[in-house]
């Protein structure tokens, strides 16, 4: 140490870090009797226990862009300034003209980072009245409210389309009078009866919150509200709902069906009984969750059968595009190509080229084209500037394989669009394909019974579009435009467009933009219920070099990906640098953590949250603090992991690793059949592990825990 060198130590005083800097000398640092220790950990708290709301409006957020009423806003901010100095009347007069006024815009910000209903928003502004702004309020309205209720069943029939429009706004703009809690109620009834449940379960829950004087029956309201969260599929808000019927009305009985009877047991039969158990139901459904702990092969079993599908011209071709200005940046060896899986079959789609699998055989069903011609396309600049890795998925339900893709016959077409295909499952026959021209599909497709929701793009467009295709014939039923992206630039100076996520939440549907915005999508209304805003800084700049080094998650092809469960839902977006647990009944963030952008969620249990990038992380799901992790020799993108109850199992360029949930720990290494690869995706399915590299697709025998291992012969390489 030079003589004179600044020392800059760091003190931990009363929880609290105290920066001191001293000038220091050697000599004077040798005489310091105390020993100085090797090495010092700190834990340093990263989420805090209640997440500030956000300064600025959520319309204003960087990244994803959404339009909004200003005008509204406006006249929003003026009430809300009245009422602050209990101006009433001006305030009143506001809220009223508010409510009057046509909207430019479904949606207005609040005040915690979310946009939602312009009418819910001016509701909830309504009911934030103190109980001087109430008076107020029943004063200039109450004997108007009555007139216009009266005459609604006077000019309309009660159950007419009419009469509902009628009613909703007087619902909107008196309820806080002595006649809102009967226009709810109605309306509640209405939206029951045609299967809106979740909009019946708002319309009684405000009510029970805003109309603590209501002459109707309160036992009647909460037992029509815990049905309609049961028939609106949210039975985490139906159990807690059916409990308080159990605390506040003890023995009390409602007539149903023309029977006097026990609310609290009849509500809990109609609970799904694999709902019981939030936790266990809410991961039934990934495939990359398993129940039962399982134990890797024995080191010298041999794989129950392997399918090699990169062609010697294509890693040629993939060797030269490590040279091309246009191709370096993609990191095309690392690339692992999507899975899908039922319980019979694997397909996959490498590049366009979609191919089945017979999962007990690994004999090769169909492909859509030959592996070989791939070379050809991938020596071509065009496919370079138009192909976005992110955006080939492939899904399959009934007898459908559904696939996002360039044609090869559009391949090397300047600015070439991906299509939606759909595939017979068992034959590989095309059934259909979009051929909107222009439009790009961009997204894994989501199948709900006999209905597809999509995201796609005008080519020239930065505006993102959900879409509902029909199954069977992939036309369009309906539509919502949701917003515009803010594209960040590729090596080459094309858009680079995010790949959005859909997940199904009982009747609504949840899109994640990957670029700053979370959608909750009302299916049945086909309507935004609201939209969760949070900053998503974007690289716009051009200035690109040949030689530069691409990204971690580049070389990782890391995804954005979310998990639900019990109402809370964790999810980080691809290239962000925070990961989120969100309260989608309360809407409003438990907690948020910052995270290196290559880190990809890959599953969720009872106790923490996994990342994944060169390294397992596992937080805790309550506070977001680290619990452990652990480096592992990850080389290539399919970033996932399979979770029993005991072990996560993580395929990488050195086998499959095994760790331990507890302490990190790596358990075992099964090095497998695929030696020369760098990796990949991972799932286990009808007792087999299935390992999808950047090369093969490879299936080694499971065992459950506690079992004997088997060792199998391989059968000949399809």
């Amino acid at each position: 140490m030079d003589k004179g060198a600044p020392i800059i130590c760091l003190q931990f005083i009363n929880d609290r870090f105290t920066l001191i800097i001293g000038w220091l000398i050697l000599p004077t640092l040798l005489l310091i009797p105390r020993e100085l220790p090797g090495q010092v950990a700190v834990e340093v708290g990263v989420a805090e226990a209640a997440v500030q709301p956000p300064e600025t409006s959520p319309h204003k957020i960087p990244g994803f862009s959404i339009s909004v009423d200003e005008k509204k806003l406006n006249l929003l901010d003026d009430f809300e300034r009245y009422v602050r100095h209990q101006m009433w009347e001006k305030a009143l007069t506001t809220i009223k003209d508010l409510s009057a006024s046509q909207s430019s815009s479904a949606l207005l910000p609040t005040q915690d980072g979310f946009l939602i209903d312009a009418n819910q928003r001016i509701f909830r502004a309504l009911t934030s009245l103190p109980p001087e702004g109430r008076e107020a309020y029943r004063l200039f309205y109450d004997g108007k409210a009555r007139k216009e209720f009266a005459e609604l069943s006077e000019k309309h029939p009660l159950y007419s389309a009419d009469a509902e429009k009628r009613a909703t706004e007087i619902y909107y703009q008196y309820f806080l009078t002595s006649i809102g809690d009967e226009v709810a109620d109605l309306l509640g009834n209405q939206a029951f009866e045609r299967g809106d449940f979740l909009q019946a379960a708002e319309y009684w829950r405000s009510i029970l919150e805003h109309h603590p004087d209501t002459s109707l029956p309160e036992l009647d309201l909460n037992v029509k509200h815990a049905l309609a969260l049961i028939r609106g599929a949210r039975t985490e808000r139906a159990a807690a709902a059916i409990e308080v019927i159990a605390q506040q009305f003890p023995g009390q009985k409602v007539t149903l069906g023309g029977n006097a009877l026990d609310p609290v047991p009849y509500l809990r039969s109609l609970l799904p009984q694999q709902n019981v158990s939030s936790v266990a139901s809410s991961k039934s459904n990934d495939p990359k969750s398993v129940s039962q702990s399982f134990q890797l092969p024995e080191s010298d079993s041999q794989p129950h059968w392997q399918l090699h599908f990169l062609d010697q011209s294509v890693e040629q071709a993939l060797q030269n595009s490590q040279s091309d200005y246009y191709g370096r940046s993609k990191s095309y060896a690392t690339y692992v190509p999507p899975i899908a899986v039922d319980q019979q079959h694997a397909y996959i789609n490498y590049y366009g080229v979609c191919f089945g699998l017979d999962l007990k055989s690994g004999k090769l069903l169909w492909r859509n084209a030959k592996f070989k011609d791939l070379g050809n396309h991938l020596n071509n600049y065009s496919f370079h500037q138009s192909s976005h890795l992110n955006q080939y998925h492939i899904a399959v339900s009934g007898d459908y394989v559904l696939a996002t893709l360039i044609p090869q016959k559009e391949m090397n077409r300047y600015r070439a669009c991906f299509r939606l295909v759909a595939y017979q499952k068992k034959t590989g026959k095309e059934v259909w394909q979009t051929s909107v021209n222009n439009e790009s599909y961009i997204c894994e497709p989501l199948v709900v019974a006999e209905q597809i929701y999509t995201i796609s793009h005008q080519q020239n467009s930065k505006q993102l579009n959900l879409s509902c295709l029909s199954l069977k014939t992939g036309k369009k039923e309906w539509g919502i435009p949701l917003g515009s992206v803010v594209a960040g630039s590729s090596t080459n100076g094309m858009e680079d467009m995010p790949s959005p996520v859909l997940k199904l939440n009982g009747e609504s549907l949840l899109v994640l933009t990957n670029n700053g915005a979370l959608f909750d999508i009302s299916l049945s209304g086909r309507s935004i219920n609201w939209v969760f805003r949070y900053p998503y800084p974007m690289n716009q700049t051009t200035s690109n070099y040949y030689y530069a080094a691409a990204k971690e998650e580049v070389q990782l092809h890391s995804r954005g990906q979310m998990y639900c469960d019990n109402n809370l839902l964790y999810f980080k977006e691809e290239g962000a640098s925070e990961v989120y647990a969100l309260d989608l009944a309360a809407k409003k963030v438990v907690w948020k953590r910052p995270i290196k952008a290559a880190a990809q969620l890959v599953g969720i249990d009872d106790q923490n949250v996994y990342l994944l990038s060169r390294e397992l992380e596992a937080l805790n799901r309550e506070t977001s603090r680290l619990n452990w992790a652990v480096s592992l020799p990850i080389a290539a993108g399919g970033l996932s992991a399979v979770i029993d109850p005991q072990h996560a199992w993580i395929f990488t360029s050195r086998g499959v690793f095994e760790i331990s949930k507890s302490n990190g720990d790596i358990l075992d290494i099964y090095r497998g059949h695929d030696l020369s690869s760098l990796g990949g995706t991972i799932r286990l399915k009808q007792g087999l592990m299935l390992c999808i590299s950047n090369q093969a697709v490879t299936a080694y025998p499971s065992t459950p825990a506690g079992k004997q291992k088997s060792k199998e012969t391989p059968t000949s390489e399809p």
